[in-house]
């Protein structure tokens, strides 16, 4: 795994970053909605 990161460019890192950080938006989206539909049963 170390000689993996090494080899990463500088631009995917960024990117895998940017990816991380739209799913962890996502991810509370989804969570806010399915406590939404939880409470109107």
């Amino acid at each position: 795994m170390k000689y993996y990161n090494k080899t990463r460019t500088i631009e995917q890192k960024v990117n895998d970053r940017e990816i991380l950080e739209v799913l962890r938006a996502q991810n509370d989206l989804i969570h806010l909605i399915l406590k939404e539909l939880r409470s109107k049963d």
